[in-house]
């Protein structure tokens, strides 16, 4: 898959006006990530003792297509965040270890591809808002990354102003980072990523030390990017079911290092006892609507509280006799 030359600015992207043909489209797009029977053991303090430690990936087969969002859920341990690093390279070529295996991005493979080479396709959005950030200007931030590349300066500041309106940030252009909330300071952090117009985004965990304001912030910012560039793909690491259930085209699961479960948020929530058993969160009104489908043997199924309200209303409502 050839990089893209730019992302593609408003006015330039597919519209789906339904989920269905969203999934025709994607599964008509090449694949953005393949990952192959993955398996990794980070290094052990002991190197005679290394073959003893457990897997912290195994076994991981995963396709994901241009345009896609698949969402990635999990318990604790489960091997999220070293999902993520294996992206871009850094598992392994950082964190040494034991690696069986193959994640290609494109025909590039994270194993053989260094690490600054990969950064240009898969960028990558660290749950600690702090992490993404240098502690310079929301300018300089987000001029760093292209300035290493050698972008062309007109380049450079193109690249800053797009990347600020779709995060919602260009009145805070100037402004230090310090002074910016947590939900700002991720919003920057994204704009910094998508300054280096990657095919890939990688978000671990990006609304876990946010508050409820900044997590509807970047739940907005990721349903923004999406409408805008049609061609970008996301993988998003995320605990919370609601805001999977909202943005994801398919949520793969893990528990004890491998994938347990992967479908699309409907069919993967339908059901929703084995998700509890492993201590996964699911939405709640996905919840109600399996026990309203259990004890009244009505065919509901939503697995959002808009669509949830909207459903039980117009069951509700009285029926208008002629």
């Amino acid at each position: 898959m050839a990089s893209r030359a730019a992302m593609h600015e408003p006015g330039g992207y597919d519209s789906c006006n339904t989920e269905s043909s969203r999934s025709a489209i994607l599964v008509s797009k090449p694949f953005a990530v393949r990952i192959d029977n993955l398996h990794y053991r980070y290094p052990a303090f002991d190197p005679s003792a290394e073959a003893d430690t457990a897997w912290a990936l195994e076994g991981i087969s995963l396709d994901v297509r241009e345009g896609e969002l698949l969402g990635v859920t999990g318990t604790t341990g489960s091997g999220k965040t070293t999902l993520c690093l294996a992206l871009n390279g850094i598992v392994p070529q950082q964190t040494g270890g034991t690696i069986r295996g193959d994640v290609w991005i494109g025909e590039w493979n994270t194993k053989r591809v260094p690490i600054p080479q990969l950064s240009t396709r898969v960028g990558v959005v660290f749950q600690d808002p702090e992490a993404n950030l240098l502690g310079l200007t929301v300018e300089d931030e987000l001029a760093f990354g292209p300035e290493n590349l050698g972008v062309a300066p007109d380049d450079i500041e193109r690249r800053i102003a797009w990347a600020l309106d779709v995060v919602g940030m260009t009145d805070a252009r100037f402004r230090s980072v310090q002074q910016l909330s947590g939900g700002q300071k991720q919003r920057v952090g994204i704009a910094g990523v998508l300054t280096m117009r990657p095919d890939i985004i990688v978000l671990d965990e990006p609304t876990a030390e946010l508050d409820p304001e900044g997590r509807r912030e970047i739940t907005q910012v990721i349903s923004d990017l999406r409408q805008r560039d049609a061609h970008v793909t996301i993988v998003l690491v995320e605990r919370d079911p609601e805001v999977l259930a909202r943005l994801a085209d398919r949520i793969a699961v893990l528990d004890g290092a491998k994938v347990v479960a992967i479908a699309d948020p409907i069919s993967l929530y339908r059901d929703p006892q084995p998700l509890i058993e492993r201590g996964i969160d699911v939405p709640a009104a996905a919840s109600i609507a399996a026990g309203l489908r259990a004890s009244t043997g009505h065919p509901l199924e939503f697995i959002e509280s808009d669509d949830a309200v909207r459903t039980l209303a117009d069951l509700l409502a009285p029926v208008t006799r002629p």
